[in-house]
């Protein structure tokens, strides 16, 4: 197992920033759900959304 890890610790470093990726990705995702969902409750009520949350759909 040591010889597996000491060929191969250079992958440590893609598989890392592979995995930091995703995870902004999801985040990304989430927040625009969030403004998604925000926008919407604005439209059920009729009401006119702030200018920076049509801001952030750019």
């Amino acid at each position: 197992m040591a010889d597996l890890f000491r060929d191969f610790w250079w992958l440590l470093f893609p598989m890392a920033f592979t995995a930091i990726g995703i995870f902004r990705q999801w985040l990304n995702w989430r927040a625009r759900l969030e403004l998604t969902q925000t926008l919407r409750a604005f439209a059920e009520k009729g009401l006119e959304p702030p200018a920076a949350l049509l801001n952030q759909l750019k």
